[in-house]
């Protein structure tokens, strides 16, 4: 016999649990006459007494004769001789077995590996590359394994009938136990043959008989391997279905991604190596789906012992998210034929106290069945549905509330835990989640809420749907309680707009909105909804939650009149009541401008002229809100409804308001450059502060405040930003404006220096305000170097917005703005037979990416869609906006 190559020594000891690594090797000779005759294999020297198989020689001959490849043409005569002689075994039959078993798979893994990596498949080299392999080596080895198997898991009356050898049944029974343990390292190499006959027959056939050539190793007629697999499998998973199906389990963990391509996910998506796990599970003609689901069931209540590492999911999770990914791809027909299974299996589910993944999968896999049959015609199946539904929601509910914790104990009052919410991927969940608790046990004392978030997620992206398709019309009231406890536990998150809860936040609020989308869930949500809308911190917020609370507060004042009445009484009530000499002023007029900031939210969350015919009374309440003087912090939220007017409400209905838009913006502009005229003194009492200083204003009831200049300027931002947004809208859209435009920004005949006659005197003709203000702010930014910014340039383009600044700290910021302005629209070749405003003629005045024509209506529906998104965020509070 040849020598093994250097480090090829392979052993003897095999075992349950052995992994894929190097066998033991046996002890080494020289103390035989210390060797109890009970305890064979255990040395090298010949024992008296003992058969040659009993004798460790024999295994170790094997075992080294099967680990060389360069002999391997005799590979198929050393597996024919153990076969032939496994009723001999004797009480070394489970060493002898499990050792030879798991050397076949480790011989078929490199195999499998070396033609992957011959024919491109794959950039990782195996650990040897044979040269001279026999045709149909692949084939003898599986054939190999499939008896070796079979012998010690299948009843033995039917095979080795000709021989009359007694075969001690415990024996075969240690044999049984061992071929068990390692079952699922046996699957993971069957799996890889799979995969590799799955690719080899999708592949086109010219391009797959090429890159066979290439290889050493011919895989033959992979049907006849195909079958092979089969008549492996198929027995065992009719005699040990739950070992079977565990082994599917810790195969389909090791075939996930190595790297998640996203990161929110709950239930993760299958990797195409673990999609052909379920195929194969189908191919196997005794794996019924009833048969699957019960198999399931029993791996799930008793879960059979598996070697596994550090980082492998628990059992139960893996095998559910087998099971899952098996739901989404049977056939209707046969998941409906199964409901009585599939029921017994969610009903024991929920009695198991999975961990946390596995019941975010027993939900998903409750809403796959309802995703394809919606409806079962017995009354009692139905109900039976409505029912686990009911125990599986309140069981996530109970995760996601798993970051609050009682103000109290005597009040039910919740709160969100002061620890972070651990966001992970949930291909790798519970792995990342052990890593993230060491740390975090590290560094702090307390607990951190581990899936709190995911089962957030999860309820947002199913809840509203299962709910609506489970109870029926005449059952909606069912499920009113259901939401109302799912509601305890979300509206806590809802109330805390702190960083560490945001994942939470945006969670509930997703969860909110689809809720809000069915009629019969308002009893549920509508008077936390309308709460949370009031509070003072409504607004501190991502502009990813702006979309999903425009839709809540859309239904919830579209719905129910009255909430949108009450919401208007509360600003009429605010308005009249004269400010209070003993209260706290600012307070007062901070409340005045929340109560129409969210008013103005409301109308820019509705559709165009939804809320046309309360226009009178909007209108009102704007002008009670002007009336009062030197309130900037309540003129700038004025300005900003004037802008969701203009989007939301049809031109021939703001008539009677545009006067109004246009004598207060004049009026601000007036301000700006009194305020740039007397920026030398310091001590004027009528009119805005200075940056940086703050000025005393006495108001028109006796009463005297301060303010300091931010306020100020907020205000003269927000000015500007509906002068922007006048200026970017199509001029059919507001044909109004188009008669005071003259005021505001030069036209292209203008000739402002020219000087005129009137009555005897010479006066210089009217200058819009953008130039004064831009005259202005240049002098000023030359007096302050360190607020000059006259070299930033705006560019104009039709359709969008130039000012997308959402704070500014002194005014020579806006100079850009009133630069361009003063100098665009003035151009003596401004075409006005383009686009609306378009400051130059242009050969595409629609311009879109591919560089073709693009029709006006669909240019001015983007170029809509951008200015709401800027709009939408000037709403938002605290918070960076990108």
């Amino acid at each position: 016999m040849a020598p093994p190559e250097e480090g090829g020594e392979a052993g003897l000891g095999a075992g349950p649990g052995l992994g894929r690594g190097p066998v033991p090797g046996p002890e080494p000779p020289g103390e035989v006459e210390h060797v109890n005759p009970q305890q064979p294999m255990t040395s090298l020297q010949y024992l008296q007494g003992q058969p040659i198989t009993a004798q460790g020689m024999f295994l170790c001959a094997v075992i080294r004769a099967l680990h060389q490849h360069y002999t391997c043409k005799m590979h198929p005569q050393w597996i024919g001789l153990i076969t032939a002689t496994l009723p001999y075994m004797g009480r070394v039959l489970r060493r002898v077995v499990a050792s030879v078993t798991l050397q076949l798979c480790r011989n078929l893994d490199n195999l499998i590996q070396q033609y992957r990596y011959e024919t491109g498949l794959s950039d990782t080299k195996p650990q040897w590359m044979a040269l001279c392999i026999p045709p149909d080596l692949i084939l003898t080895v599986l054939e190999g394994v499939t008896a070796i198997i079979h012998y010690c898991l299948l009843d033995q009356s039917s095979q080795y009938h000709q021989l009359q050898v007694s075969v001690d049944q415990k024996q075969l029974s240690e044999a049984r136990a061992g071929i068990l343990s390692i079952l699922h390292t046996i699957m993971s190499s069957v799996t890889l043959l799979w995969s590799v006959l799955y690719m080899a027959d999708s592949s086109e056939r010219p391009a797959a008989a090429s890159a066979a050539s290439t290889s050493n190793i011919n895989l033959g007629s992979t049907k006849n391997l195909r079958q092979q697999i089969l008549e492996l499998l198929g027995p065992i998973s009719m005699n040990h279905g739950a070992h079977f199906m565990a082994a599917i389990a810790y195969v389909w963990n090791e075939r996930r991604h190595s790297k998640s391509p996203a990161r929110n996910k709950v239930i993760p998506t299958a990797s195409d190596e673990q999609l052909l796990l379920v195929e194969l599970v189908r191919s196997v003609s005794a794996m019924r789906t009833e048969t699957v689901m019960q198999t399931v069931k029993e791996v799930l209540k008793q879960p059979p012992a598996i070697a596994k590492d550090k980082k492998h999911l628990s059992l139960e999770v893996c095998m559910l998210q087998f099971f899952y990914a098996y739901v989404q791809r049977i056939p209707v027909s046969s998941l409906v034929d199964s409901w009585p299974a599939l029921l017994a299996l969610l009903k024991d589910s929920i009695q198991l106290g999975l961990p946390s993944p596995g019941q975010f999968l027993i939900l998903g896999i409750l809403n796959e069945f309802i995703l394809k049959n919606p409806n079962l015609e017995n009354k009692k199946d139905q109900r039976e549905l409505q029912d686990v539904t009911h125990k599986v929601v309140e069981a996530i509910g109970t995760i996601a509330g798993s970051s609050l914790e009682q103000t109290t104990w005597l009040r039910r009052n919740l709160e969100v835990k002061a620890s972070p919410q651990i966001v992970v991927d949930g291909a790798s969940l519970e792995a990342d989640v052990e890593d993230l608790m060491l740390t975090v046990a590290e560094a702090s004392s307390f607990t951190p809420s581990l899936y709190s978030v995911h089962a957030l997620t999860l309820l947002a992206e199913v809840l509203a749907h299962l709910l609506d398709m489970v109870f029926y019309s005449d059952e909606k009231e069912r499920v009113i309680p259901l939401l109302v406890n799912i509601m305890h536990y979300v509206v806590p998150y809802l109330r805390n707009h702190s960083a560490h809860n945001a994942p939470s936040y945006r969670a509930c609020i997703q969860l909110l909105s689809s809720l809000s989308g069915y009629q019969y869930t308002r009893r549920a949500w509508k008077k936390e909804a309308f709460d949370l809308f009031m509070d003072h911190t409504f607004f501190q917020m991502d502009s990813s939650c702006v979309s999903h609370w425009r839709a809540i507060i859309d239904h919830l004042m579209t719905h129910d009149k009255t909430t949108f009445r009450d919401l208007m009484t509360r600003v009429a009530v605010a308005q009249s009541s004269s400010l209070n000499l003993f209260t706290n002023r600012d307070a007062e007029l901070e409340q005045r401008a929340m109560l129409l900031k969210r008013l103005a939210f409301t109308i820019y969350s509705s559709e165009v002229d939804q809320y046309q015919k309360y226009l009178p009374d909007i209108q009102e309440r704007l002008v009670e809100s002007l009336r009062l003087p030197q309130v900037p912090i309540l003129h700038a939220q004025v300005f900003l409804f004037f802008r969701v007017l203009l989007l939301r409400m049809s031109p021939q209905h703001l008539t009677s308001l545009w006067p109004t838009m246009i004598t207060e913006l004049v009026q601000v502009f007036l301000l700006m450059e009194q305020e740039l005229i007397s920026d030398d003194d310091i001590t004027r009492t009528s009119g805005p502060a200075v940056a940086g200083l703050e000025t005393t204003y006495s108001g028109g009831n006796g009463f005297s405040t301060s303010y300091n200049s931010q306020r100020w300027l907020n205000l003269y931002l927000s000015a500007c930003k509906l002068l922007d947004l006048a200026l970017a809208l199509p001029s059919e859209s507001l044909p109004q404006f188009q008669m005071y435009r003259w005021a505001f920004i030069p036209e292209a005949s203008d000739d402002s220096g020219l000087e005129v006659r009137r009555q005897g005197t010479h006066q210089r003709e009217f200058k819009p305000y953008v130039v004064r203000l831009a005259k202005l702010l240049r002098k000023r930014a030359k007096k302050n170097p360190e607020e000059d910014v006259s070299g930033r340039t705006l560019t104009w383009e039709p359709g969008h917005l130039l000012l997308t600044l959402y704070g500014i700290r002194s005014m020579e910021q806006l100079l850009p703005f009133f630069n361009l302005l003063s100098q665009v629209f003035n151009s003596k070749v401004s075409s006005r037979s383009g686009p609306a405003h378009s400051p130059t003629p242009s050969t595409n005045p629609y311009p879109s990416k591919d560089g073709k024509l693009e029709s006006q209506k669909v240019f001015w529906s983007r170029a809509r869609q951008n200015i709401e998104e800027m709009v939408e965020k000037d709403f938002l509070e605290g918070l960076i906006k990108t």
